[in-house]
């Protein structure tokens, strides 16, 4: 019902009345804005009380405040909170955390807002289709999505990951560096790797998985950091027992130590 009544009303004259809060005083001068922001999730998908937080009540003033100011002055610029590009991010960051804290709340920490980024730099609130989380990182991680495109690669193309899938960008990066232990976000989905194991690996338990893997993409087989299996392995272990020296660059380390991610059975990691 809820829904039924705000589709019906977008497609009514917006007038103004004589609530100086209200979406209706607004739509006199940004009509365009108050109809579309009353298709997106913040008007139609109040599921976890927004509004109420906000003492919005579908409003604009929930994130933009009171307008009595800007429309006594007959609009423009400094007359209001606008989120423009010259409003610090700061300000604008926490504005939209007046509400979203709860899911949000480390977002000071991550490495978007010591970037100086706040969230309209990702989001458009009065947008009523996103683009995708994938389509809003490229933007600026171009170097990373081209990566994507190559042979071995994760599948975000085909819609099975997305960023978000191994990144929060809400929060502190740490644990998506993919370094030593943190490397637990590649474990979600490859939980053989995970061990315990009572032969570990040093290189994936302190390093993590990237010392080896290109977890974006790589033109290698299994995303690997090297074309050669050989040159991999002699990137950490030059030195070699002496009966190895026969081995050259063509021959590949794991036919022997398959278990190369950790073993309970040999110190070698071989079966």
């Amino acid at each position: 019902m809820v829904v039924l009544a705000i589709v019906v009303w977008y497609n009514l004259p917006v007038r103004a009345n004589d609530n100086p809060k209200g979406t209706e005083d607004c739509a006199v001068c940004h009509e365009e804005h108050v109809k579309a922001f009353l298709m997106t999730r913040h008007a139609v998908l109040d599921s976890k009380g927004l509004s109420k937080k906000a003492n919005a009540d579908f409003s604009c003033v929930g994130c933009h405040g009171d307008p009595s100011k800007h429309i006594e002055a007959g609009g423009g610029k400094g007359t209001m909170f606008s989120f423009s590009k010259a409003d610090p991010s700061l300000k604008k960051s926490k504005q939209c955390l007046a509400c979203h804290s709860d899911n949000h709340g480390r977002f000071f920490s991550s490495q978007h807002a010591k970037a100086a980024m706040d969230c309209t730099s990702c989001h458009s609130i009065h947008n009523t289709k996103g683009s995708g989380n994938k389509a809003t990182c490229t933007g600026c991680h171009a170097d990373i999505a081209s990566k994507f495109s190559l042979n071995e690669r994760h599948r975000l193309k085909e819609g099975i990951l997305e960023c978000t899938t191994c990144h929060n960008p809400h929060e502190a990066a740490g644990r998506e560096r993919l370094g030593g232990f943190k490397d637990e976000t590649c474990f979600k989905c490859h939980t053989d790797k995970q061990g315990p194991f009572v032969f570990e690996h040093g290189a994936s338990k302190f390093e993590g998985c990237h010392v080896c893997h290109d977890p974006h993409g790589s033109p290698n087989r299994h995303m690997l950091a090297f074309q050669n299996v050989s040159d991999l392995c002699y990137s950490c272990h030059a030195m070699q027992p002496t009966f190895h020296s026969r081995f050259n660059k063509d021959t590949r380390c794991t036919n022997c130590h398959s278990s190369i991610h950790g073993s309970n059975l040999s110190n070698v990691f071989i079966k």
